[in-house]
């Protein structure tokens, strides 16, 4: 089976890479950090008896913070998508008994599955970790079959 990516899968791909992204375990305590960040600033202006100054922007710049890594988070998604598979780009994959072959455009990919540490399946992408690296591998979930996913997620382990 093929599929041709176009600017609505792009997007969609690249909001289930971020959520990815976003959950991952670095990703969460950079969150929790932020967080409270934001509670403690906003309880302590309210404790002090000089609430401005410096302190009374705390609130807001985690909150910026906050919103600026989702931004770039999809942001990098969606060009880091854009870049492997441009919009107009045919995309297949075959799932093998050693090895995933994954094809957009006229290149092709073979990837041994002791490659891959895990993946996800969201939505619109499926997505898969590679060992050692921090990057992810994205193919279109429509391509992946519910019993190619089981089977890859026995094959990765």
């Amino acid at each position: 089976m093929t599929l041709q990516i176009d600017e609505g899968l792009l997007r969609r791909m690249a909001r289930d890479a971020a959520i990815f992204s976003l959950t991952r375990p670095r990703a969460i305590v950079m969150w929790v950090v932020l967080a409270a960040v934001l509670v403690v600033s906003a309880l302590g202006d309210r404790a002090t008896d000089d609430p401005g100054g410096f302190r009374a922007f705390l609130p807001v710049a985690a909150l910026g913070l906050m919103a600026f890594a989702v931004l770039m988070t999809v942001s990098g998604a969606r060009q880091a998508l854009r870049a492997a598979m441009p919009p107009g780009t045919t995309v297949w994959v075959r799932v093998g008994a050693d090895a995933l072959q994954i094809g957009a455009g006229d290149r092709t990919s073979t990837v041994r599955y002791s490659t891959f540490q895990n993946l996800r399946a969201g939505r619109h992408a499926v997505l898969f970790t590679i060992r050692g690296a921090s990057v992810i591998t994205a193919v279109p979930r429509a391509l992946l079959s519910d019993a190619d996913i089981a089977e890859l997620r026995t094959r990765i382990g």
